[in-house]
């Protein structure tokens, strides 16, 4: 009988294998490294494994503040039996595609293929030790239910499939995605572009809650960007109005952190009422800078506001050492020790009434404001509790002595666990959103310019960037091109606001580092570590880092005459060309090189002196940029020769704008 037993505990054991992620620095990857599951992180080590043990390959990609991952956590990875499952069949690996973007884009595209739609995270692959994928989904209950047989069930059937159809059907997408891959176009940019990227956005566009699409909705902050571009070179009223109307009702909406402020990933409804209450830095960096567009055509109050707070929220919360954590959670722990989605930020009506008049705040004063935030008895967050969101144009006076209050109750629960990374193109991206800002607040613009030294010295070392630390220690992960695009043109808005040439080489070296590491035979890559995933002008949760960095090339070589560069980027736009005719909404960032093709950008040069004289957002033309130049007269050039100069700048604004 002890034989037995002994025996038995053998094979237990030999099934909950040990996890391989205890050494790792990925907050998200260390969630998982008490998890039964045998998890290995991306490495050449677990393929091989796989191989030598005649394995498939169990790959799961998610990050530390997602919800959802960590429901499939909790159900699945904490589960012995599911865990005795993928031990005895698979080599688990586990991925943060914070960490590994390229990977996770990689994998997004594999999921595409199989769903014809857009996936997210968790996401769930299955392959050969060969990287064959032959399955794909996103979040996936342990049991049968929301349209799926359930892991359980999955993880049983797949080893059943002969090993040979498995191979064939993970070949079969490796072959779409090969085919899907840059193709060259005789096609030609016209000007048409612009107002059919306008009406492919009306055609989604929410005329009753505005923004775009239906639920889940996110705010796509990069296409409201777009618009307003558009509406620069077309006057298109239509594309300013959605552009207005879609940040006047995030501002005002559940997304936005109506107490704390700063925006949430999403609206999980299509009024903007109920967010998921994750907040990214990226998310902000990118709401940031949006805003700061809108104000430069009008005046507007509550997008003040709303800069304000978002930076305050910001420097409060995710601010080390002049650089910025990655997000905070969408869970946090309730009186109970345990995480539920928004507790932190939600109220029951009862307690913020009461703590109100204990406050001593007149009643009519509470009540008012406790409308004009939407905090009602009956709720409209998992029962009887409320998100805070504006429900009306009248605001009660008073309204922030209530508000100080909310903040107080906040305050007295434990904040969402915020993720420690410091990643370098999300840093970059709110530099440049708080150096475009700095209209709105002079400091700000000194606060980032702070905030970009301290990135360079912590990320960029012997002329090459690194993607990310942990607690500011020495970065090892060498950058990606996410990281050199949003750096450069983080350099670039800095330039532009101080004249500091420091800051153009930096930029010029970084722009043409990045062409050196990631432009191989006229395709680009998102990566220089041995996972080839071409680069595309799609975003994925944020701008595309490809479209920023044809940007910076182009604006580069018109900038240094160097029309190397200008063939670069026309050449590498090329290779999209068909899809970008066809859906010029869909790519915002690529939008802007390809209408630089028939409205070039506009140097200015001219010294030191009379370039800080000047606005650019002064001159009516689109596209306008300054540059130092010895000349003491004002030059007005394109990217190939010089139209205008004038010692009365005047004179070469009025040239300018005849161009448009």
């Amino acid at each position: 009988m002890i034989k037995k037993i002994i025996a038995s505990s053998i094979i237990v054991s030999s099934i909950i294998a040990s996890n391989n992620l205890s050494n790792e620095t990925s907050p998200y990857l260390l969630q998982h490294k008490d998890n039964p599951v045998s998890w290995h992180p991306w490495s050449k080590e677990a393929f091989k494994k796989a191989k030598k043990e005649n394995k498939l390959i169990f790959l799961s990609i998610g990050y530390s503040t997602c919800h959802w991952c960590h429901v499939m956590a909790h159900e699945s990875f904490e589960d012995k039996n599911i865990a005795k499952l993928l031990n005895k069949n698979y080599i688990s690996i586990k991925v943060d595609r914070e960490q590994f973007p390229h990977i996770d884009n990689f994998y997004q595209r594999v999921y595409q293929v199989f769903n014809n739609k857009g996936g997210g995270w968790p996401l769930t692959i299955v392959m050969t030790a060969d990287k064959e994928p032959f399955y794909a989904g996103t979040y996936i209950p342990k049991t049968k239910g929301y349209g799926s047989p359930g892991l359980m069930t999955i993880l049983e059937d797949i080893p059943k499939i002969p090993r040979y159809k498995l191979k064939q059907s993970g070949q079969k997408v490796l072959d779409i995605l090969s085919n899907n891959q840059q193709q060259k176009s005789n096609k030609k940019f016209d000007n048409k572009m612009q107002e059919n990227a306008i009406k492919q956005v009306a055609s989604s566009f929410d005329t009753i809650n505005k923004g775009f699409s239906a639920r889940p909705k996110f705010p796509q902050f990069d296409k409201i960007g777009m618009l307003y571009k558009l509406y620069d070179v077309t006057k298109n009223k239509q594309a300013k109005t959605m552009a207005d109307e879609s940040l006047a009702a995030m501002a005002k909406g559940g997304i936005y952190d109506q107490i704390d402020g700063a925006f949430y990933r999403y609206s999980v409804d299509e009024k903007w009422q109920i967010p998921h209450f994750e907040k990214m830095l990226y998310t902000n960096a990118e709401a940031l800078m949006v805003y700061s567009k809108a104000l430069q055509y009008d005046k507007n109050i509550l997008f003040e506001k709303t800069i304000n707070e978002t930076i305050t929220e910001i420097e409060r919360r995710f601010k080390t050492k002049n650089l910025y954590k990655s997000a905070s959670n969408a869970d946090s722990k309730n009186s109970l020790g345990e995480n539920h989605e928004g507790f932190f930020f939600v109220y029951d009506y009862d307690e913020a009434f009461d703590a109100s008049k204990d406050a001593k705040i007149a009643t009519i004063t509470i009540k008012n404001s406790l409308k004009y935030l939407g905090i009602t008895q009956d709720g409209n967050f998992d029962g009887d509790l409320s998100n805070p969101h504006i429900t009306s144009h009248n605001i009660p006076n008073n309204l922030q002595n209530v508000k100080r209050v909310l903040k107080n109750i906040r305050d007295k629960k434990e904040y969402p666990f915020i993720d420690n990374k410091i990643n370098t193109a999300w840093n970059a991206m709110y530099i440049k959103a708080k150096i475009k800002a700095k209209d709105t607040n002079k400091k700000y613009l000194k606060q980032a310019l702070v905030s970009l030294e301290a990135l360079l010295k912590l990320f960029y070392i012997d002329g090459e960037l690194y993607h990310q630390t942990i607690n500011h220690k020495k970065p090892t992960q060498k950058g990606l091109l996410e990281d050199y695009a949003f750096v450069s043109s983080a350099l670039f808005e800095a330039y532009q606001a101080t004249m500091d040439k420091r800051y153009f080489q930096l930029f010029s070296d970084i722009t043409k580092k990045s062409i050196k590491l990631f432009y191989k035979n006229k395709t680009w890559y998102m990566a220089n570590d041995g996972f080839d995933v071409t680069a595309s002008i799609n975003g994925g949760g944020y701008a595309s880092s490809l479209g920023i960095n044809l940007q910076n090339i182009v604006l580069l070589g018109a900038m240094s005459s160097d029309m190397k560069l200008l063939d670069i980027a026309n050449s590498s736009l090329d290779n999209f060309k068909d899809r970008l005719i066809k859906f010029p909404s869909y790519f915002p960032e690529a939008l802007v090189v390809a209408s630089w093709q028939k409205i070039e950008p506009v140097i200015i040069k001219s010294t030191k002196q009379n370039l800080n004289k000047i606005d650019t957002k002064d001159i009516k033309y689109p596209f306008v940029y300054k540059h130092l130049d010895k000349s003491i007269d004002y030059l007005g050039c394109n990217t190939r020769s010089c139209f205008s100069y004038n010692k009365d700048f005047e004179v070469v604004k009025k040239k300018i704008e005849s161009l448009n």
